[in-house]
């Protein structure tokens, strides 16, 4: 091999090592791995404002009300309030009122279960 060649050689493999020097982000020179989700950056982030992630608690408590009732259930009724350990729920007719206070403790072991830090002890409802 000539010595223009091996120079040439040379050039482009310190050019390739420059380049994926470059090439590494401030996350990998950091070492981290992944992204993380966001879900799990919100309780690092708030951690000094508890009332902020129950705020968060409460709003996904009221938004999952259509999961623990069904479809046609939450079309005549909707979770509004989260205060003092009660849920308040509108409901659209007296009918639906009835058959959602048959359902009343099915609901509340559902809400225990997935939201236990929010010790939520009743469901009112009322109509709207």
């Amino acid at each position: 091999m000539d010595s223009d060649s091996e120079k040439e050689l040379k050039k482009i493999f310190s050019s390739r090592l420059k380049d994926k020097r470059q090439s590494k982000t401030k996350r990998r020179l950091r070492g981290e791995a992944d992204p993380q989700a966001f879900g799990t950056l919100l309780p690092g982030y708030f951690k000094q404002s508890p009332n902020t992630i129950t705020k968060i608690e409460e709003t996904r408590a009221l938004i999952a009300w259509e999961k623990y009732v069904g479809e046609s259930a939450a079309q005549q009724s909707q979770a509004i309030r989260l205060r003092s350990g009660t849920l308040t729920v509108k409901v659209s007719n007296p009918i639906w009122m009835q058959q959602l206070l048959l359902l009343k403790e099915k609901i509340l072991k559902l809400y225990r279960k997935d939201f236990p830090s929010l010790v939520i002890r009743s469901i009112y409802f009322t109509r709207g």
